[in-house]
């Protein structure tokens, strides 16, 4: 075989490290992510998967810069491997946290590096993509996870009260982290909820007494499958819906890392913002509206149980609702006109399903938190509005293509 002159070999040696990451390289490791923790703290959770996929675009988009970096944008590597750059970001992000799976990790890892054949292309990968994940870690250094008290209030009208099988709040310590990418949590106060008694109280009470009971002559069997399937499932179920709508518009391993990044900073950043928000107004579920000491005489039935568990945290605004808004408006943005398939699978229950339009997959999520009977219909209004409000500000802001 005739030796290829320096200059040559070089340049061609450039052009193969230059290669876009695998297709699976990314949705290998977010895929993984949810395994590799399922030890670790819960709190740290949601903010670990988006740091990974924060470490995972940065790291990319490093080596062929295309967007806005997230933070300070890393020196351009462009010779460095696409699939040792992913790798190497994803591992020492999620080797960060106490509990994480290094054997799963490392597995996963030595599987995204069979393909990388180029030795110095690897070591520039690995080097780049320790590089990025390290700023990642630094920049959120002051995150905090320990557990926060709420404040102690006085049992009353409209005041949420545990039901009998919890003994503490959820989700409390989210309130005080600060965003990744909205810029003020405390904006999106929508401001209190309905008082009780109200017309819009009494209303929403007696829809969902008639709906989201455990027993309901009202609630179709299509609303209770729906409201089963919004309430199970698996980390990775959202991941491969993304990944499926990616190979439809044959999305780059940058763009479906960029999707993923933006979608779960929406999630956590609304999460935040609920979170304060249900902490300031600490409003009532339906299970204390309808059985409780002061549920209301028309409406009160002390046997009424609602279709699932209610959670251990207040009404308003509902979380899910909020989740509905935006997967709603993130779905419409990343499928455009596209027409590409809205499918999620719900791994734990072995069931599928699709949407015509991001619109009603989102407007299904959010009302499946009424037809569970968890929430009221306001509460779900209210958040899904939140919910879009929260991703059209993630998506305005965060990882903008570069002019």
């Amino acid at each position: 075989m005739p030796r290829i002159p320096c200059a040559a070999g070089a340049l061609l040696l450039a052009l193969l490290a230059a290669l876009p990451a695998s297709a699976d390289v990314v949705s290998d490791l977010a895929e993984a992510t949810p395994k590799v923790l399922s030890r670790s703290p819960r709190s740290q959770l949601l903010h670990t998967t988006l740091l990974t996929d924060l470490a995972m675009f940065n790291a990319l988009n490093a080596i062929t810069p295309r967007y806005q970096a997230y933070g300070v944008a890393p020196a351009s590597v462009p010779d460095a491997s696409p699939d040792a750059t992913v790798a190497s970001a994803a591992r020492v992000v999620l080797g960060s946290v106490p509990g994480a799976d290094q054997a799963l990790l490392d597995k996963t890892y030595e599987v995204s590096l069979k393909s990388v054949t180029d030795a110095a292309a690897r070591t520039r990968g690995v080097a780049l993509g320790r590089r990025v994940a390290l700023a990642l870690l630094a920049m959120r250094a002051d995150d905090a996870f320990g557990r926060v008290e709420p404040p102690k209030v006085e049992p009353a009208a409209g005041v949420h009260v545990l039901t009998p099988e919890y003994k503490q709040e959820s989700g409390v310590g989210l309130a005080r982290m600060k965003p990744f990418g909205i810029k003020d949590a405390a904006a999106f106060d929508p401001g209190p909820p309905p008082a009780v008694g109200s017309a819009i109280a009494l209303r929403d009470l007696a829809e969902v007494k008639a709906l989201g009971g455990r027993v309901s002559t009202a609630r179709t069997g299509e609303q209770s499958v729906i409201a089963l399937f919004w309430n199970s499932g698996e980390g990775e179920d959202g991941v491969q819906m993304l990944k499926t709508l990616a190979e439809h518009r044959k999305a780059t391993p940058l763009e479906f890392a960029r999707m993923l990044a933006l979608m779960d900073m929406a999630d956590l950043d609304s999460r935040i913002v609920y979170s304060g928000i249900k902490t300031k107004y600490r409003h009532w579920r339906p299970y204390n509206a309808l059985r409780g000491p002061f549920a209301d005489a028309t409406l009160r039935d002390a046997t009424w149980e609602p279709l699932i568990h209610t959670p251990p945290n207040s009404d308003y605004p509902s979380g899910g609702a909020v989740g509905g808004g935006t997967l709603q408006t993130l779905m419409a943005a990343f499928r455009g006109d596209s027409g590409a398939p809205l499918v999620w699978v719900n791994s734990a229950l072995s069931m599928t399903r699709s949407w015509a339009t991001p619109e009603a997959m989102g407007q299904e999520l959010a009302n499946s938190r009424v037809w569970s009977g968890v929430h009221f219909r306001n509460s779900v209004d209210v958040g899904y509005r939140l919910g879009q409000k929260v991703a059209e500000e993630v998506l305005a802001t965060q990882l903008r293509p570069l002019p």
